[in-house]
């Protein structure tokens, strides 16, 4: 029974410290020092972008979230997953009951059926990379959550219980020596034999969760031999990624030569296309009117001083007859008309 009162007690003022603290009402708080307050952050930046991680490279390998889900549902029940065909390896059995119902004895059917196989093997390279990934990067990181951040995390549950038992016995024995009493003698001694044992509570609470924050420096070390794996699991699935397709291409007679024929011309193409541009654009010249003109005719535009025009035809360079007029057009109504030499001046030409 007497501990039964204790412990309650215990909560009590637990909860009354907790309480203050919230409304700002307490005075005694134990704060960390300052190193110890950068190995919390450290911890928490560790615990965040661990899961971030593993989440994207989990959805790297398995961009598919109901096939996730799955996954994730028959390891909770302790069951095997099933071993479906990924995305490559559907592609490759529907290539090759396309090309066996065309016919293999075609030249299109025979081209499915091999396009077909090799886009298997693509699926079974892609399969492996994904086991080589999931057990030698995404296994470790989810271990490393929860296992070793999830009793971190406790501990620091348990340092935070221990610092607000703490700061109500200090607060407790503050209290104690305002009353001037035999009872308050009795007081002071019972709260100095509650501090001492809460402050030797805290303490060894402290320098435990202190020796599992330095621990993870040699996570992070595992870690960056997780990442190197990773790496060199994809450096892997590619190059074989790439040896299939160039298997693949040698079995349809596919050559270099044709492929890279074919972008030379497409880059033949651009290049013409490219060439003749600057042409157009360099013929283009703009002109500030100087004065006010008003259209005497259909054939002419009304512009006003100041403003800027295009270009469209400059009758002296094109030899014309008529070389005191210009016919010229307004850039946001695409208005044409002409106007008086005499009422504009030539800018830059336009490159």
């Amino acid at each position: 029974m007497n501990f039964n009162l204790k412990a309650a007690g215990t909560l009590l003022s637990r909860a009354k410290q907790f309480t203050e603290e919230k409304l700002g009402q307490a005075t005694d708080r134990t704060e960390y020092d300052e190193n110890f307050e950068e190995m919390l952050a450290r911890a928490d930046r560790t615990k965040l972008w661990t899961e971030r991680l593993a989440s994207h490279v989990e959805t790297v390998l398995q961009p598919n979230i109901n096939e996730r889900l799955e996954e994730f549902i028959l390891t909770k029940l302790d069951q095997k997953t099933v071993n479906k065909p990924n995305i490559y390896e559907q592609l490759g059995q529907c290539m090759c009951e396309a090309g066996n119902d065309f016919g293999p004895s075609t030249q299109y059917g025979s081209a499915l059926i091999k396009c077909g196989q090799f886009h298997q093997k693509l699926g079974l390279a892609h399969k492996e990379f994904v086991h080589s990934s999931a057990g030698g990067f995404m296994q470790p990181l989810k271990s490393f959550l929860d296992g070793e951040m999830k009793s971190l995390t406790k501990e620091r549950r348990t340092l935070e219980i221990k610092r607000l038992d703490l700061d109500a016995a200090k607060s407790k024995k503050k209290k104690s020596k305002t009353i001037n009493s035999n009872v308050a003698i009795a007081m002071a001694d019972s709260s100095d034999t509650e501090l001492r044992h809460a402050q030797a509570e805290f303490d060894r609470q402290l320098e435990l969760t202190r020796l599992m924050l330095d621990g993870l420096n040699n996570s992070h070390t595992h870690h960056l031999r997780c990442l190197n794996d990773l790496v060199e699991s994809e450096v892997q699935y590619h190059r074989q990624s790439v040896q299939i397709l160039e298997d693949l291409r040698k079995q349809l007679g596919l050559s270099k030569s044709s492929l890279n024929s074919t972008a030379a011309a497409t880059a033949a193409a651009a290049a013409a296309a490219a060439s003749s541009t600057p042409r157009t654009i360099q013929a283009l010249r703009t002109a500030t009117v100087k004065f006010d003109y008003d259209a005497s005719d259909h054939h002419e535009l009304s512009v006003l001083a100041k403003e800027t025009v295009n270009i469209i035809l400059d009758d002296n360079e094109k030899h014309s007859h008529d070389s005191d007029w210009i016919t010229v057009e307004r850039p946001q109504t695409k208005e044409r008309g002409r106007v008086p030499r005499a009422y504009l001046h030539i800018d830059t030409l336009l490159f």
